[in-house]
């Protein structure tokens, strides 16, 4: 699995398109303070379609909420519905959103996997300190496993 956000994070001060490594570092800087512990469980959202990993997220069905252990290991999978796809064209303006917000405080995630998400949803999640993990297809509980040994990899290596 790629983590390739194509978020193109702009240098405060210069206002330039900063390079890859410069976004890396920016990237690790939002998700820090809002990191687990190393030694906790993580918790990742993931937009499932059955077994495996559904399309976009706002438009999500049903997500997986899993704990991956420091190990890689899953100590829990749970399938909640969400019905993101109803709600997704209905209400006023900014309240589907503030839905996927309150699901993702709830469950204190740190990851969401899920096919696509369009760049306001990526923004938000980033606000909030959650790595969006995207374009990602395949088995579900896999891609849960993946997208938290890569987060916990892109952290140790500020830490480190």
């Amino acid at each position: 699995m790629d983590m390739k956000l194509d978020i193109r994070s702009r240098n405060v001060a210069t206002g330039e398109l900063m390079n890859a490594a410069e976004e890396a570092q920016w990237l690790r800087n939002q998700l820090a303070p809002h990191a687990p512990a190393p030694t906790q469980a993580l918790v990742v959202a993931v937009n499932v379609d059955g077994t495996t990993v559904g399309g976009g997220l706002g438009r999500a069905r049903e997500i997986a909420v899993a704990s991956v252990t420091p190990d890689g290991k899953l100590s829990q999978w749970r399938v909640e519905g969400v019905g993101w796809d109803v709600w997704h064209d209905q209400g006023p303006h900014g309240s589907h959103h503030g839905r996927i917000v309150s699901f993702m405080r709830e469950n204190q995630v740190s990851v969401v996997v899920s096919g696509h998400a369009g760049p306001p949803m990526v923004r938000t999640l980033l606000k909030l300190g959650i790595l969006p993990v995207l374009g990602v297809g395949g088995d579900a509980q896999d891609a849960a496993r993946s997208a938290a040994a890569e987060y916990r990899e892109m952290l140790a290596q500020s830490a480190g």
